[in-house]
């Protein structure tokens, strides 16, 4: 096996998953405009699933109760 390979393998998937899932936790929040919501996006494209627990942690914020 050659030691630097592109596969889809379960990891893939499974990182795919999460950034779509945190995509669209970022578009349907309330709390952003459209720049911060694309900062967001391309942050969690560039860290992979450690931007999405960024998001997760820092940029949901909270939506204030009515």
């Amino acid at each position: 096996m050659d030691p630097i390979s592109i596969g889809i393998g379960g990891s893939s998937i499974i990182a795919l998953v999460v950034f779509i899932v945190t995509v669209v936790s970022i578009v349907n929040n309330p709390n952003h405009g459209v720049f911060a919501k694309f900062l967001w996006i391309l942050v969690s494209f560039l860290l992979s699933v450690f931007g999405s627990i960024l998001w997760l942690i820092f940029g949901r914020g909270r939506v204030p109760k009515r």
